[in-house]
């Protein structure tokens, strides 16, 4: 089943919308999301799951997202993760943009992930989150982690990424600071 949107060819801020309602919550990616634009969701949502199960379900809106990072995308799958330990529900990707469905396709998150070629309509109410500062190489290593648990080819990926960001939280050099 192909569930990709191709993304609009009016370029779209890069920006995520949240909101909520009895029906869980919901987010709107839009244009390219990467660890600068997407981690203040994780204090947003995230943590919001981790101290509480009551949320039924999380629905991402990507039909105009045109890129993801794969902080994003491990990000993602740690919300997932979340509502399956909690309330046992799930993280619905909804009429994800034919880009999208490439880089899940790439990391083998097709088939770990719902897909949802419908959209529900999201709460009248949507706030844009905003970053402040930038996101530190915790948040980052969090999210990659995350992802690499999903697959034996986001292991081979991101395991140099990963050793490079444990090194660097441990005050440590990072391999390309020895050359």
């Amino acid at each position: 089943m192909d569930v990709g949107n191709t993304a609009a060819s009016v370029p779209v801020p890069d920006s995520i919308l949240v909101g909520s309602d009895s029906r869980g919550w919901f987010i709107t990616a839009s244009g390219a999301i990467r660890a600068t634009v997407c981690y203040p969701l994780r204090e947003t949502l995230l943590t919001r799951l981790e101290e509480s199960p009551d949320i039924p379900a999380v629905y991402i809106d990507l039909a105009q997202c045109t890129y993801m990072d794969s902080t994003f995308i491990g990000l993602l799958v740690a919300i997932d993760r979340r509502l399956q330990k909690g309330s046992g529900g799930r993280l619905h990707v909804m009429q994800p943009s034919t880009e999208c469905v490439e880089l899940f396709r790439q990391l083998g998150l097709q088939e770990l992930l719902v897909m949802d070629p419908g959209l529900l309509q999201p709460p009248a109410e949507m706030k844009k989150l905003t970053a402040a500062g930038r996101p530190g190489a915790d948040f980052i290593l969090r999210a990659h982690k995350e992802l690499m648990e999903t697959s034996e080819e986001a292991r081979k990926k991101f395991g140099l990424l990963r050793e490079q960001l444990e090194r660097k939280l441990k005050g440590g050099r990072s391999r390309e600071d020895t050359h």
